[in-house]
């Protein structure tokens, strides 16, 4: 199993998964402080990295509006 773990495919599957995993938790929070999501929000957070992610989830969690936290993925 160590052997798995060390490969690139490996290595490249578990970072997708926690780059969806990252994407689903930030559009969880919009839509909690917000409600719908328009999918081009969502679409526009396709393929980000987790650290982009991380840093969106914060200003989506200080934003206080989507037009705001829209100006922001804009930028």
């Amino acid at each position: 199993m160590a052997v798995l773990r060390e490969s690139p495919w490996y290595q490249e599957i578990e970072q997708r998964g926690i780059q969806q995993g990252a994407r689903r938790q930030l559009i969880r929070v919009l839509q909690q402080r917000f409600g719908e999501i328009p999918h081009e929000v969502e679409a526009r957070l396709e393929g980000e990295s987790v650290e982009k992610l991380e840093s969106l989830m914060d200003s989506a969690i200080a934003v206080s509006s989507l037009e705001e936290f829209l100006t922001i993925i804009s930028a």
